[in-house]
């Protein structure tokens, strides 16, 4: 199981992302996170299993979105996206590990990404679910970045990761009356 991290670098306006297991880091401009948003993420839409029922590409990444955050398979942990503040790790010079380049392989079960970097290449191998959690990720520290580009994010990326019932309690007015004894 691949775990990344994601954050935010204001004097380099820059994302990074370490990926733990390999104790990298590699850092993305703001033109490469819109290229990861307009070229990668509608081949992962396009790859979604179920066009056999006849919904759009995007109308099936959205339900199997839906599914990776809060459904979890027997026998497996549901999945962890966590906030709070992390360095980019030791191995992490802006400039040694610029991504200059991505390649995806994608398919029905997995994605394999490959980010070019001056010091090497650096090489993901995520599941379907996986991935979903990767873009969610990336989603939330772009929020950080405020680099305002939700034009780039589908609405299925843009709707958090709370169950869809967890997010109506909150959107509720809570009554008047808390403070009553």
């Amino acid at each position: 199981m691949t775990t990344t991290t994601f954050g935010y670098n204001a004097v380099q306006d820059r994302i990074w992302m370490r990926v733990h297991e390999q104790d990298s880091t590699v850092w993305f401009t703001r033109r490469m996170v819109i290229s990861i948003f307009s070229t990668v993420l509608p081949s992962f839409e396009a790859s979604t299993p179920g066009e056999q029922g006849g919904a759009s590409p995007r109308a099936r990444a959205s339900i199997e979105h839906d599914l990776s955050l809060h459904e979890a398979a027997p026998g497996q942990s549901p999945p962890q996206i966590r906030a709070g503040h992390e360095s980019p790790g030791a191995k992490s010079d802006p400039q040694q590990r610029l991504c200059q380049k991505i390649s995806t392989q994608t398919n029905s079960q997995s994605v394999n990404m490959t980010f070019d970097t001056s010091s090497g290449p650096l090489i993901v191998r995520l599941s379907r679910k996986g991935m979903h959690l990767w873009f969610q990720g990336l989603a939330m520290v772009l929020k950080q970045a405020r680099w305002n580009l939700p034009e780039a994010l589908p609405e299925w990326l843009q709707s958090g990761v709370l169950p869809p019932a967890m997010q109506e309690l909150i959107r509720k007015p809570l009554p008047d009356n808390l403070d009553d004894d």
